[in-house]
Protein backbone atom coordinates (compact mmCIF):
# COMPACT_ATOMS: atom_id res chain seq x y z
CA UNK A 1 0.00 0.00 0.00
CA UNK A 2 1.27 3.52 -0.91
CA UNK A 3 0.76 5.86 1.58
CA UNK A 4 1.69 9.40 2.28
CA UNK A 5 1.68 11.16 5.51
CA UNK A 6 0.80 15.32 5.76
CA UNK A 7 1.80 17.19 8.60
CA UNK A 8 2.13 20.53 10.14
CA UNK A 9 4.63 21.11 12.75
CA UNK A 10 5.22 24.52 15.00
CA UNK A 11 7.51 22.86 17.34
CA UNK A 12 8.82 19.78 16.21
CA UNK A 13 6.60 17.82 17.99
CA UNK A 14 4.25 16.63 15.01
CA UNK A 15 7.04 16.25 12.46
CA UNK A 16 8.75 13.83 15.22
CA UNK A 17 5.43 11.82 15.21
CA UNK A 18 5.50 12.03 11.49
CA UNK A 19 9.08 11.05 10.52
CA UNK A 20 8.89 7.70 13.46
CA UNK A 21 5.07 6.69 11.59
CA UNK A 22 6.71 7.15 7.85
CA UNK A 23 9.72 4.87 8.93
CA UNK A 24 7.89 2.62 10.45
CA UNK A 25 5.29 2.27 7.64
CA UNK A 26 7.32 3.02 4.13
CA UNK A 27 5.15 6.28 3.78
CA UNK A 28 6.33 9.77 1.97
CA UNK A 29 5.90 13.19 3.87
CA UNK A 30 4.08 16.13 2.96
CA UNK A 31 4.87 19.07 5.43
CA UNK A 32 2.45 22.04 5.64
CA UNK A 33 4.65 25.21 5.63
CA UNK A 34 3.25 28.73 6.41
CA UNK A 35 4.32 31.32 4.10
CA UNK A 36 4.54 34.17 6.14
CA UNK A 37 7.15 34.87 9.36
CA UNK A 38 8.57 31.60 9.80
CA UNK A 39 10.09 31.01 13.22
CA UNK A 40 9.88 34.72 14.53
CA UNK A 41 7.63 36.45 17.40
CA UNK A 42 5.45 37.90 14.18
CA UNK A 43 4.79 34.59 12.83
CA UNK A 44 3.64 32.49 16.27
CA UNK A 45 1.39 35.45 17.51
CA UNK A 46 -0.16 35.12 13.41
CA UNK A 47 -0.41 31.43 13.70
CA UNK A 48 -2.12 31.52 17.22
CA UNK A 49 -4.46 34.34 16.30
CA UNK A 50 -5.35 32.16 13.14
CA UNK A 51 -5.70 29.15 15.06
CA UNK A 52 -8.32 30.34 18.10
CA UNK A 53 -10.32 32.59 15.30
CA UNK A 54 -10.34 29.58 13.18
CA UNK A 55 -8.92 31.87 10.17
CA UNK A 56 -6.97 30.22 7.39
CA UNK A 57 -3.04 31.07 7.26
CA UNK A 58 -1.28 31.06 3.91
CA UNK A 59 0.72 28.18 2.70
CA UNK A 60 3.23 26.94 0.96
CA UNK A 61 3.13 25.55 -2.89
CA UNK A 62 3.50 22.21 -3.01
CA UNK A 63 2.81 19.94 -5.87
CA UNK A 64 1.88 16.47 -5.41
CA UNK A 65 -0.60 13.80 -7.17
CA UNK A 66 -2.45 12.82 -4.19
CA UNK A 67 -4.03 9.58 -6.69
CA UNK A 68 -1.14 7.94 -6.71
CA UNK A 69 -1.59 6.58 -3.01
CA UNK A 70 -3.78 4.19 -1.48
CA UNK A 71 -3.89 5.96 1.92
CA UNK A 72 -3.36 9.83 2.57
CA UNK A 73 -2.94 10.02 6.58
CA UNK A 74 -3.31 13.87 8.20
CA UNK A 75 -1.57 14.25 11.35
CA UNK A 76 -3.62 17.16 12.84
CA UNK A 77 -2.31 18.99 15.24
CA UNK A 78 -4.55 20.58 17.89
CA UNK A 79 -3.56 23.96 19.75
CA UNK A 80 -6.19 24.56 22.65
CA UNK A 81 -8.84 22.40 21.54
CA UNK A 82 -8.35 23.54 17.66
CA UNK A 83 -6.86 22.97 14.28
CA UNK A 84 -3.77 24.23 13.42
CA UNK A 85 -4.08 27.38 10.85
CA UNK A 86 -1.83 25.75 8.45
CA UNK A 87 -3.49 22.18 8.41
CA UNK A 88 -7.01 23.68 8.35
CA UNK A 89 -6.07 25.62 5.29
CA UNK A 90 -4.58 22.13 3.78
CA UNK A 91 -7.44 20.41 3.96
CA UNK A 92 -9.99 23.50 2.76
CA UNK A 93 -7.43 23.60 -0.17
CA UNK A 94 -7.41 19.96 -0.98
CA UNK A 95 -11.32 19.27 -0.34
CA UNK A 96 -13.01 16.81 -2.56
CA UNK A 97 -9.35 16.06 -4.00
CA UNK A 98 -7.96 13.89 -1.24
CA UNK A 99 -9.74 10.15 -1.18
CA UNK A 100 -9.07 7.15 1.32
CA UNK A 101 -8.05 9.69 4.46
CA UNK A 102 -7.17 8.73 7.99
CA UNK A 103 -7.14 10.99 10.58
CA UNK A 104 -4.30 11.12 13.22
CA UNK A 105 -5.09 14.31 16.41
CA UNK A 106 -1.96 14.72 17.57
CA UNK A 107 -2.14 16.97 21.11
CA UNK A 108 -0.39 17.39 23.97
CA UNK A 109 -3.71 17.96 26.36
CA UNK A 110 -6.19 16.26 27.84
CA UNK A 111 -6.97 13.11 25.35
CA UNK A 112 -10.21 13.51 24.08
CA UNK A 113 -11.85 11.79 21.44
CA UNK A 114 -12.12 15.05 19.27
CA UNK A 115 -15.17 13.88 17.40
CA UNK A 116 -16.47 17.34 16.36
CA UNK A 117 -12.92 18.01 14.69
CA UNK A 118 -13.84 14.52 12.93
CA UNK A 119 -16.61 15.66 11.55
CA UNK A 120 -15.82 18.88 10.59
CA UNK A 121 -12.92 16.72 8.65
CA UNK A 122 -15.64 14.57 6.66
CA UNK A 123 -17.88 17.30 6.12
CA UNK A 124 -14.61 20.05 4.59
CA UNK A 125 -13.24 16.43 2.78
CA UNK A 126 -16.76 15.16 1.75
CA UNK A 127 -15.84 12.00 2.30
CA UNK A 128 -15.96 9.92 5.55
CA UNK A 129 -12.17 8.81 6.60
CA UNK A 130 -11.61 4.79 6.88
CA UNK A 131 -9.81 5.26 10.35
CA UNK A 132 -9.72 8.16 13.09
CA UNK A 133 -6.94 7.86 15.84
CA UNK A 134 -5.22 10.20 18.14
CA UNK A 135 -1.88 10.73 19.60
CA UNK A 136 -0.75 12.36 22.85
CA UNK A 137 2.45 13.83 22.15
CA UNK A 138 4.19 14.36 25.26
CA UNK A 139 8.17 15.13 25.17
CA UNK A 140 10.20 11.52 25.64
CA UNK A 141 6.88 9.31 25.33
CA UNK A 142 6.60 6.39 22.69
CA UNK A 143 3.73 7.47 20.19
CA UNK A 144 1.56 5.30 19.69
CA UNK A 145 -2.14 6.03 18.77
CA UNK A 146 -5.58 5.71 20.66
CA UNK A 147 -8.06 3.73 18.28
CA UNK A 148 -11.02 5.80 17.54
CA UNK A 149 -12.25 4.03 14.93
CA UNK A 150 -11.83 2.34 11.63
CA UNK A 151 -8.81 0.08 10.13
CA UNK A 152 -5.53 2.28 10.89
CA UNK A 153 -2.28 1.58 8.70
CA UNK A 154 -0.71 2.69 12.05
CA UNK A 155 -0.45 -0.47 14.26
Amino acid sequence: MKSIIIYFSRTGQTAQVARSWSHRIHASRLEVIPMAWRGTLKEVVHYMFATLTRRDMEIDLYKVDFEKYDRIVLMVPVICGMMSAPMRTFVRQEAGKLHNVEYVIIHKGIKMRHKSLIAWLDRTLGEKHVAASSIWAGWGKEYKPARIDGESILK
